[in-house]
């Protein structure tokens, strides 16, 4: 009985996660919906972008808001929508700008963590009934078919990683990072208390996703770092962050599943740690925060693998040579397995469609194994 695609795809990922080296190195990408609303007036909106590209990864994400609520509008017209989400938190978003503004969070102070209410994680219109984009809200507001929808219609196509959020993503969420960060410091024990609360929702929401359709791959959400380093101490981080994602990964390995951590921004500073904690592959790898690809891969070869850094700033410019350049030299992160390529973060609206074709020609051509880099060939 032949394989079917996502099976083929699963095997793929899975040798890459192994630090293996499969028949070609996998390739996956988050495109952002004005880059996707360009794309399609060249293709067709019937047509899925992952199909198109034959991507290996697709990532879905059931409603794990602390509440079950569909986003509600308070006010919505040909210029701009404000809306409230089910983390409590009010959103205004220009129609024709990716980022939101946040007017409000649902949580005002650190007295109020305590009384803060989470409906059950296990509800199940989490996973069958429609989503909003919730990890992406405010680069647009998109109703989604549910997650057990989405899987079931995906999972012979491609290999389906489920998401959860660790602590901080969560809470700032909840709080906003202002509110959070100073929290963290000012109220310790209160802040403490709530990020443990987070971690037993989003482990109790991850863990349905793996049972429910015997997921093989988990993302876990965590913006701790900007381009310059960390929001906060990496000694503050082990210390209040650590265990939540330590116990993550523990109980998802447990289940039979690879850990991805998204983390934007440069947060090199706990690599080491990550990979105590069990994390298999770090994502985005953020190019414009000085992060090399094949640095990294000749400090953590074996231990740590690696999901991104292609620089979206060399897609949007246009040049094919330097757009050749960025892909095939970070090919050279593949060598051995342990790469799976993407952009540095996610495909935006000043990348020309045409220069996003190129890149995945790049990686038909070039991602075959033995890996021939010519010119571009270095040393790991």
């Amino acid at each position: 009985m032949s394989k079917t695609k996502g099976e083929v795809k699963t095997e793929r990922v899975l040798k890459a996660l192994n630090h293996e080296e499969p028949d070609r190195v996998p390739i996956t990408d988050f495109f952002w919906s004005l880059f996707l609303q360009e794309w399609q007036k060249r293709n067709s909106e019937d047509i899925f972008i992952y199909d198109y590209y034959d991507l290996d990864i697709l990532v879905v994400s059931p409603n794990m808001d602390p509440r079950v609520i569909r986003s509600r509008f308070i006010e919505k017209n040909d210029e701009y929508m404000i809306y409230e989400t089910g983390w409590g938190s009010i959103i205004k978003r220009q129609v024709e700008a990716p980022m939101p503004m946040f007017l409000e969070f649902g949580i005002k102070s650190a007295a109020e963590y305590e009384k803060f209410e989470f409906d059950d994680p296990l509800d199940p219109r989490r996973y069958y009934d429609e989503r909003d984009d919730i990890i992406n809200t405010g680069d647009t507001y998109l109703v989604l078919p549910s997650f057990a929808e989405t899987v079931e219609r995906y999972k012979d196509d491609y290999f389906i990683f489920g998401s959860v959020c660790e602590p901080f993503e969560a809470l700032w969420r909840c709080r906003g990072t202002e509110g959070a960060l100073m929290d963290l410091v000012l109220y310790p024990d209160e802040t403490q208390a709530f990020i443990d609360r987070l971690t037993e929702h989003m482990l109790a929401i991850g863990k349905k996703q793996i049972e429910m359709f015997n997921l093989k791959g988990m993302y876990i959400w965590g913006d701790v770092a900007y381009d310059k380093g960390m929001f906060f101490s990496p000694d503050l981080w082990r210390k209040m962050f650590y265990p939540a994602v330590e116990k993550l990964c523990t109980e998802f390995h447990a289940m039979g599943a690879k850990i991805i951590y998204h983390g934007c921004g440069n947060a090199r500073a706990i690599y080491e740690d990550l990979i105590d904690a069990g994390v298999d592959c770090y994502n985005p790898l953020e190019a414009k925060a000085g992060l090399d690809v094949v640095e990294l891969k000749r400090q953590y070869k074996g231990r740590l693998a690696f999901n991104g850094n292609i620089d979206v700033r060399v897609l949007a410019e246009g040049d094919k040579d330097a757009i050749r350049r960025e892909v095939l030299r970070k090919l050279n992160a593949a060598k051995g397995g342990g790469y799976i390529i993407s952009s540095d973060h996610s495909v935006a609206a000043n990348v020309p469609p045409e220069n996003y074709d190129y890149l995945v020609q790049l990686v038909r051509e070039y991602g075959r194994y033995p890996l021939e880099l010519g010119e571009f060939d270095e040393e790991i």
